[in-house]
Parts: structure tokens; C-alpha cells; sequence
């Protein structure tokens, strides 16, 4: 993504902060970010576009802080889950994303209300993976159901102190207290054999999870494509590049090695014209990574 598309999308978000997403129409971001209507749909088909980019972008953001977190780490340790949860909500809280998720669920845009159950439904499959890390296999068939249940807890206290303080609240700390609570209550409903959610909701919301099909073929794809896109000269970022591309391409990625190898990618391109695209390519290796373990 290149330097005038990152202002547009800054512009917009705060513009849509500022006075709404519905009371901002195309042209107002054309006039503050200075740019023409082709310009415009030359980098998204819609408004509605435009502010799934930025919500999406957020997302692979801190997706990739999480998994980052994570290495070198015991995955089955409560705390690493805390922290990993708490840089989401920390980012919603920095970026001022709550009141762009709160006005697409309150929108009657059905395009924008799926794609905001889309990310809620992969936030809660992350969960429910992370919770099998945490407590075993055991846990596995009743994983949503407590996923649904830890979120729930975060997002209920959240609104309480929204609505009676004006006091900022200790996201950490809150996070620590509900899975405090959730280490009595998930070897309680595996004990009890208690499920609320039916497997024909979990394999719907399943389904809905995915952002879009990202096998091997298409990460490997998008990655050539990428390198396709750099200089010639061979430098940090060309090597980073190829060596994911190589390692994808082999009969057998060892995951160890492109864990180790994404997060540098990602690093060397910061503050390029292709920052956000090597984010979002690194999201993807992410996702392919943890699918494979």
C-alpha cells in the first residue's frame, strides 16, 4: 500500500470518528485528503470499503502483535492468552475503533453488519483455539462456548464502566479478572458436559470466520507478486521476501523457521510504501502457520 493510500485512509477514519460514518460522504474525504474521485476508487470500490480497509487493517495489526507475543513462549500459560487479548483492546481503545464498530452494528448496511460479524466470529475461533492451548484437547468440544463466555465477560464490564465513569479503565487488569473467573469455569463445563452452541452454529460461524481462502497456493502467489514489486538490488527486505517464498514453495515449510522469519519481514518494511501490504502478507503467513500446527 503506498504512502497516499495510508493518508486516505487516516483521513477517513477521522472523519468518521469526528462526525460520523453516515454523515461522511465520499466527497468530504476527497476534499480533506486532497485527492480526485478516480483516485478515490482507484484504491476502493465504496465508502463502505474504504472503512472495512481500515477495521481490516487494525485487525491484521494486532493479529500479528499476538502471535509475536507468543513466540519463544509457553502457549499454555493463562498470562501470555491476558496479554495477547489485551493488545486488541488496546488498540481498539488507542485508534478509537469502538465507534466505528458501534455504528456498523447499528447500521442497516448488511454488507457492513456481516463484515463486522465476520471479524467477531474470528476473534471468537481465536479464543476458543487459544483456550484448547491453555486447558487440552479435553476442552475442544466445548471451546466456543467458554470463548463466548470470556468475551462476554470483557465486553459487559466494558460498557458498565464506559456508562458510569469517565475514568480510563485498566484493560489488563480486567482481562487478568474474567480469566481468573474462567479457570473455575471452564473444567466446571467440561465436568458437567455443558454446551449452549449446536454444531451446525459452530460450523456456520466457522465458515464465517475465514476473510477470505488462504491455502498455500495463495499465499505462495501473493508473495511472488510481492516480490515482483521490489527493486532489483538485493537488500534485507528482498532476502526476508525470498526466503518465505522459498520456504512456502518447499514439500515441507517448517514453521519453526517462518515464525522466526515473519516477524523481520514485516520489520524491514516499516515505514515503506509497502508496509501495509507486507503486514497484511504476514498476517496471511500467520494464519497459514497456526493452521498447520
Amino acid at each position: 500500500m503506498n504512502d497516499r493510500k495510508k493518508h486516505v485512509l487516516l483521513i477517513a477514519k477521522q472523519l468518521f470518528i469526528d462526525k460520523g460514518f453516515h454523515a461522511t460522504s465520499i466527497q468530504d474525504i476527497l476534499d480533506a485528503a486532497q485527492i480526485s474521485k478516480g483516485t478515490f476508487y482507484n484504491y476502493f470500490s465504496s465508502k463502505n470499503e474504504c472503512l472495512m480497509a481500515i477495521l481490516r487493517d487494525a485487525y491484521y495489526i494486532s493479529y500479528l502483535r499476538r502471535n509475536e507475543l507468543a513466540i519463544g513462549k509457553d502457549i499454555a500459560d493463562p498470562a501470555l492468552l491476558s496479554a495477547q487479548i489485551e493488545i486488541r483492546l488496546t488498540m481498539n481503545r488507542q485508534q478509537n475503533l469502538l465507534r466505528l464498530f458501534e455504528t456498523i452494528v447499528h447500521s442497516p448496511d448488511d454488507e457492513l453488519r456481516q463484515f463486522v460479524k465476520q471479524m467477531h466470529f474470528r476473534e471468537l475461533a481465536w479464543i476458543a483455539k487459544r483456550l484448547v492451548d491453555i486447558y487440552g484437547e479435553e476442552v475442544k468440544p466445548y471451546s466456543y462456548d467458554c470463548a463466548s463466555l470470556l468475551l462476554g465477560f470483557i465486553q459487559h464490564a466494558l460498557n458498565v464502566w464506559k456508562s458510569s465513569t469517565s475514568e480510563q479503565i485498566n484493560t489488563m487488569k480486567l482481562v487478568e479478572f474474567v480469566m481468573q473467573r474462567m479457570e473455575v469455569i471452564v473444567p466446571d463445563i467440561v465436568k458437567r458436559d455443558a454446551r449452549f452452541l449446536s454444531q451446525n452454529l459452530l460450523e456456520d460461524m466457522l465458515t464465517a470466520a475465514e476473510f477470505y481462502p488462504m491455502t498455500r497456493e495463495v499465499l505462495i502467489e501473493s508473495l511472488q507478486k510481492f516480490i515482483a514489486e521490489l527493486p532489483d538490488e538485493e537488500n534485507q527486505r528482498t532476502l526476508y521476501s525470498q526466503f518465505l517464498l522459498d520456504e512456502l514453495s518447499s514439500d515441507q515449510p517448517r514453521l519453526y523457521l517462518l515464525e522466526s522469519v515473519v516477524r523481520s519481514f514485516r520489520q524491514a518494511f516499516e515505514g515503506s510504501e509497502l508496509q501495509l501490504q507486507a503486514i497484511e502478507l504476514s498476517a496471511a503467513i500467520w494464519l497459514f502457520i497456526n493452521k498447520s500446527q
